[in-house]
């Protein structure tokens, strides 16, 4: 099994944001993503981005707050595999 995977879960995407955004915005899902890349800058890394989610429409930081939900449980479930490799 890889660290980069544990247990089958990938690490969320700026894509994985992209994909949220517009599943909860709808018709307006393009336009508030086109903002929030203006926000997060030239470098528009998944952790780039959850601070300009963090900081928008009380919508898209429920979208922000479930990805970082899952970053850390990609982060911990990583740590906890590498442990068990170990013994």
């Amino acid at each position: 099994m890889s660290n980069d995977a544990p247990y089958g879960l990938n690490r969320p995407t700026a894509d994985d944001a992209r994909a949220a955004v517009l599943r909860v915005h709808g018709d307006n899902g393009p336009q508030i993503w086109e903002q929030l890349v203006r926000a997060a800058g030239s470098d528009t890394s998944l952790d780039r981005l959850l601070p300009a989610m963090a900081a928008a429409d009380p919508t898209t930081r429920l979208c922000a707050l479930a990805l970082r939900i899952r970053v850390t449980t990609h982060t911990e479930l990583a740590a906890a595999q590498l442990t068990i490799a170990r013994s």
